[in-house]
Order: C-alpha cells, then structure tokens, then sequence
C-alpha cells in the first residue's frame, strides 16, 4: 500500500472510528482500523462485532494494499502531524510508514487477513430520511434508553411506522427506561419493515447520530433479519440489532389532562440548575409546586440544606404538589429546541406529559415521585 491523503480528510476518518474500535478488549484486532487502498479511494473499516463502520476518503493511491494498525494510536499521530499531506505507506513485516514534512513514524500493524470479518447483509426493505432528521430523532430519544443492559427490551430504541392526524405514514424512535419516556417521529421515503422484537443498540445510535450531525443529504436505513444498516454517500454502518421486546409504551400516555402549565425553556432551566445543586440525592428529587401564576421548586437534602424557585408560568387547573426527578427535565430541555415546554398532568400521581408547543412529532414523559 502507498498512498497521498490529505492531513483534514485523514484525520476526519480516524475521528469517526475511535467510538466504534474496542479499546480494552483482548482480541487486540477490534482495536485497529483496516487501511484499504485502491483506485482513488482510501477506505477505513472499524468494528466491535456488534457495530461495524466503513467509509471512503478520497487519495491518491500509488499502489493498492490493505493493513490494519492501532486505531487509537494513528488518531493521535495524524492529528499532530505538521503538514496538510501524509504519505502513508505499507512496509514488509505489517508496519506502516507515516510521513509528513520532517516528522516520520513506523508503527506495528498487523495482516489484513487477521481482520475480524464484516457481517453479511440481509437487507429486506429500506426507508430514506435526511441526516439532520435522522440526527433529531436519535437526539431526541437516545438519552432515554435503559443503561441496564439486563432489562430485555428496555435497552435499546424501538422503531415504528405510525399514521399522523394528517394521515401521512412517520416512522417513529421510542425509548424508554421504565421512569421517562421519550419518542420523535418523521415522514419518510421507502418501506419499512424492522422485525417487531427488534431494537437498535444504543452504541450504534450514538455512532451515527454524530455521523449525521448536520448533514442534509439523504440517509437510508436498511433492515435485515437481525440487522440494519445505516447508509450515505461513501459511508456505510452496520448494526446487530438487540433481541427484546419493547413494552407498551401507550399504556402510560393519558388520554386526557386536568392540569397543563407552559413555562419559558430558559427560566425553566436556569431554575432547575440551581435548584440541582441541593437535590443531590440519588433521585434528584424536587417537589414541584403547580400554582395559578408560577411554578414553585423546592428542594431538601440533610446534608446541604435546601433551595427554592420560582418560575413564572401560566397555569390552568386546580393547583397541587408532586416530585419529579429534575434531571429527566434537563434530559429534555438540552435536547430539544424551541422557546416554550408545556406540562400536562392529571392527578399528583399520574405521568408528566411534555410537550413543545407547535409540533406534533415529539412527545416526552417523566414519571412523578413519591416524597413522602
């Protein structure tokens, strides 16, 4: 292998695998990258078994090759390197030469053939939406998946095709972790056909929601029997998709409210901050006061002290006092847009309903707590 790549496009490629490449793992080949040159194309391939990423830079190749090497390793070199060129060549005994300027490096990589093979696809059908859409719908849902990978069917997004009021066909990302509950939907182009049981891990989410930050262009989602695979020009990511089966989530949507509040995003956030500073229990726990003018937030903790707030708002209902878990609300507001939230309620006990004023695509539901 020998090859010219420019220093930017290099580095962009490496930046892209460090959160797919197995860092501390004994199969030391999951923590390369595969290097393969041909045509006028540099291709990089990283995978964990579970997700697997491939993407296409362009260079000027001299002489085809393929060599895996320290993922890790060569991020870190090419971001130092002083010029806008690196010449990277294959040399005998599976080392690469990195040369740029007067700065000259030879590291150890290992056979191509010793490269974890890729998972077969098996696509089915595909739908088509834009990576910036794409990128709001995983923002929108990802915080809410379940951490706890021992809870089947909680770990991981669930996906739908649903009928909006307006009677166009959305696909739909639903997350859950059993206190809040999050999902963002879209139209979209093409079929979809994802296995009911199936759910999309949430590596593989965060991994392509930083691959699509931004971008316009289309992004086809294709699904397999036990994959999906999520597609742009020149960049392709293979997912393993998680066995479980997503609860009924419409279970804990209320059909109707008794009690809604629209309260400004900023004041909102600014006063929940504050009060968090106190709530620093394992719940973050904080009572909320639904009063006719204002929303009051007060909070105790033993060891601190305690704090209060409160935020102007418009109210319509009886006023209570319930508690949430603050951070479920801070969850929300740093990932979604827009000047105002709306609070929908029933009784003390029943779930928050979270909506954004002027969208029908986004729904978001904290569960309350009992204080005392």
């Amino acid at each position: 292998m020998d090859l010219i790549i420019d220093r930017e496009e290099l580095i962009r490629g490496l930046s892209r695998v460090q959160g797919i490449v197995e860092r501390r793992t004994t199969n030391l080949s999951l923590a390369h990258v595969l290097l393969s040159a041909e045509g006028n194309t540099l291709r990089l391939t990283a995978t964990d078994t579970m997700v697997s990423l491939v993407a296409d830079y362009v260079a000027r190749v001299e002489r085809p090759g393929e060599i895996s090497v320290d993922a890790q390793n060569l991020f870190q070199v090419a971001r130092h390197l002083p010029e806008p060129t690196v010449h990277l060549k294959g040399e005998a005994g599976n080392r690469l030469a990195i040369n740029s300027g007067k700065s000259e490096f030879h590291l150890v990589g290992m056979s191509s053939e010793d490269y974890p093979p890729l998972p077969s696809r098996d696509d089915r059908a595909s739908l088509s939406v834009p990576g910036i859409t794409l990128q709001r719908l995983i923002s929108e849902t990802l915080y809410a998946v379940c951490l706890d990978d021992s809870r089947y069917g909680l770990n991981g997004a669930h996906l739908e095709e649903i009928t909006a009021e307006s009677g166009d066909a959305r696909v739909r990302m639903v997350t859950t972790d059993g206190s809040r509950l999050s999902f963002s939907e879209s139209p979209y182009e093409g079929e979809f056909n994802m296995g009911r049981r199936m759910l999309l891990p949430r590596k593989a989410l965060d991994e392509v929601r930083k691959l699509c930050d931004g971008d316009e262009r289309p992004w086809e989602i294709a699904f397999g029997e036990r994959s999906a695979t999520f597609q742009t020009g020149g960049i392709t990511l293979m997912v393993r998709l998680v066995d479980g089966e997503f609860p009924d989530y419409r279970q804990v949507l209320p059909a109707a409210f008794k009690r809604t509040m629209t309260v400004r995003r900023s004041d909102f956030s600014d006063a929940l901050k504050r009060v968090s500073i106190v709530a620093s229990d394992r719940n973050h726990s904080v009572r909320f006061g639904f009063e006719s003018d204002r929303l009051v937030l007060t909070a105790q903790n033993v060891d601190l002290g305690n704090a209060r707030e409160e935020v102007s708002a418009s109210f319509e209902g009886e006023e209570f006092e319930t508690g949430f878990n603050i951070a479920y609300f801070l969850d929300i507001i740093r990932h979604t847009q827009g000047e105002e939230l709306v609070l929908e309620m029933g009784e003390p006990l029943d779930p928050c309903i979270v909506r954004i004023p002027g969208r029908d695509d986004c729904q978001f539901v904290v569960m309350p707590i009992r204080l005392d």
